[in-house]
Formats: structure tokens, sequence, C-alpha cells
């Protein structure tokens, strides 16, 4: 395996500067999720960015997730010479697609924890948790303050990323995925709404149409690295920083980068894991502990610690090209650097590591 010297645990400078964007940001949010009809719709949107607890009663830093996309528009509008604030409105319009996509995840998948807490579908029912996303995704596209471009591009990749989100729900019914549709889902569910939001920055700063597609290009192929380590999360996370049970994936039989990779290894071990997903029950703790292992096993782990690194030189070469100054690029090279260092922030020791 190789790995860059870029690559490590999340640095504290780049914690905090998501943190920043989370604070610049929620006044946004909130003044657009207050537009929104008094009601359940608006109640499970407030639940949801942690602004309320399950009984509607006012909550301090619950269920806050880590605003990388939204902090992805604001480096991206300030690489390219833009004031950051003016960029804030087109940030929460990101941060409100993002909403979308995770309400209705968590929904199809029936995870039940997201941000470390009840997942908003458990607290306020399947279909208004649906709707929320679907009131939010509205007002993320009309909002103030969003480029007319930016808009556009934001369209086209809700739309993208709703085919993979079918796709991804279509793999659990069947057992002849193959890596290759994988990346493809992948790419459409994840990578090109990551995309998306450094080129919804670029457009805040008025870039031409070359520098948009370029910094597209290259944050889409730094999102196939992060969902590659959301992925490895699935199998060797820890509960008490992902707010999800160790093995999520396994245990729910999801197919993803990394378990396609598992069950499709010639081996003894690949072999094993493929009865247990033929199952098509969910596996109890015991079997996703022998499936744990089985994965660890095949190697798989750590191709994809090579798959992150791969896509991460990439998107680096690709920044490189359309902001040269290093200075200016500083934050945007933090972002795209960042999934070795989230998986191993994240992970349970046990996991193999970069």
């Amino acid at each position: 395996m190789t790995t860059t010297s870029s690559t490590g645990v999340i640095a504290p400078a780049l914690a905090a500067r998501l943190a920043s964007a989370r604070r610049d940001i929620d006044p946004v949010l909130r003044e657009a999720v207050d537009t929104l009809p008094g009601g359940r719709v608006r109640a499970a949107a407030r639940y949801y960015f942690g602004w309320t607890d399950p009984d509607g009663r006012p909550a301090q830093g619950a269920g806050q997730g880590k605003s990388v996309r939204a902090a992805l528009v604001l480096a991206a509008a300030a690489a390219l010479g833009a004031d950051p604030a003016a960029a804030l409105p087109a940030a929460a319009c990101v941060e409100l697609v993002q909403a979308f996509t995770l309400l209705t995840d968590d929904v199809l998948d029936r995870d039940r924890t997201r941000h470390g807490r009840p997942a908003t579908w458990t607290v306020h029912t399947a279909p208004t948790a649906l709707l929320t996303g679907n009131a939010l995704l509205c007002l993320a596209l009309t909002l103030p303050g969003l480029p007319p471009a930016g808009a556009r591009l934001l369209g086209q990749a809700t739309a993208v990323m709703c085919e993979g989100a079918d796709a991804d729900t279509a793999f659990e019914s069947r057992d002849d995925v193959t890596p290759d549709e994988c990346l493809t889902m992948t790419r459409q569910k994840t990578a090109v709404f990551v995309g998306a939001a450094a080129g919804v920055g670029a457009h805040c700063a008025g870039a031409d149409a070359r520098m948009v597609d370029v910094l597209v290009e290259a944050f889409t192929t730094a999102g196939n690295a992060f969902q590659c380590a959301n992925d490895m999360l699935g199998v060797w996370g820890d509960p008490a920083r992902t707010g999800k049970p160790t093995g999520s994936d396994l245990a729910g039989l999801k197919r993803t980068l990394v378990t396609v990779d598992a069950l499709g290894h010639d081996s003894t071990a690949g072999r094993e894991l493929t009865t247990l997903y033929a199952a098509r029950t969910p596996l109890a703790s015991a079997d996703t502990a022998r499936a744990t292992e089985l994965v660890e096993a095949t190697g798989a782990g750590h191709r994809a610690l090579d798959f992150i690194d791969m896509h991460t030189r990439r998107a680096l070469a690709l920044l490189g090209q359309a902001v040269p100054d290093p200075s200016a690029r500083a934050d945007l090279q933090a972002l795209a650097t960042m999934p070795t260092g989230y998986y191993a922030a994240y992970a349970d020791e046990r996991g193999p590591r970069p």
C-alpha cells in the first residue's frame, strides 16, 4: 500500500475550519427553515439540524454533521478570490441538499441513528422525513444568493444522486453486483455532489467554465475517496465516533466498494462471506463480527486504502491545475486530502490502518 504524506489524522486546523463553516451557515439555515409553514415538516427539519431534541425542546450541539460540502463551497470561493461571506447563502444551499440526501438515505436504508442520535424518521415518521427532505431541497434551489449557474449545477447533481441512490437500493436484492457497477453508483450517489459543491463555490467567485469544470472533476475524484472512507467505516467504524453500530454495513448486507471487493475475492474468506450474504437475513452480532474478520482476511481494507490514495493523488493534481498558487489552494488541499484522516479518526483501532 502507498500513502501520501499529506494524509493522516484530521488536522486540528481543518477541524476548526469545518466547525467555523457550521457556525457561519447556521443563521442562514435557520432563516431558511423558518420560512417553512409551521408544522411537522418544519419541526422535523429543526430536529434534523440539531436545533431541537426529540420532544421539540431547544438543543445545542446535537446531531451536527461535519459540513464538509458547505466548507468546500466557502474554500473554493475564497481560493478564487471571492469573499467567503458572500458565498454563505450558496454554502447553506448545499447543506440543505445534503440534508435532503441524508433524510432520504436513512429511510431507504432503515438506519436508525444519524450523527449519534435517533434518525429523523424514527422520531417524526418515515413519510414526514421524506417530505421534509423534499421541502429542504426546494428551499435549496430557490434561496437568494445562489448563482443561477450554481443552481443548475446543484439541480443536475441532485438528479444524478437520485439515480445513484436507486442503484444502491437495487443492489440489496442482487448477488452479482460488480466492482465497476459499485464504482459507478459511488460516483453518482456521493462523488458528483462533492464535485458540485466545489463548482458552486467557483460560480460564487465568477470563475470561467474551464475553471469550474476542473474544480468539479477534482472534487468528484476526491468524492470517490470520501465514499470509500465512509464504506470502510461501515465495516471498521468506532460506534462511539460514528454514531452507528460496529459493522453496520455488514450487518445490513450492504454492497459497497469494500464489501463487493471482499465478496468477489477468490478465497476461502470471500466464499464464506458470500455464504453469509446469500442468506439475505440481517446479521446478528456474532455473524457481523465474523463477517468483519472475513473482509479483513480478503485484504479488501488495504485495497480500499490504496483506492483512496490513488484518487486523492489525482484530485490534488487537478487542484494544482485549477489553483496554481499553493497558498490560495491550502484550504481546498486540506479538504481533498481529508478522506484517509477521516477514516483514521473514526475507525476502530482493530481495522486496517493507513
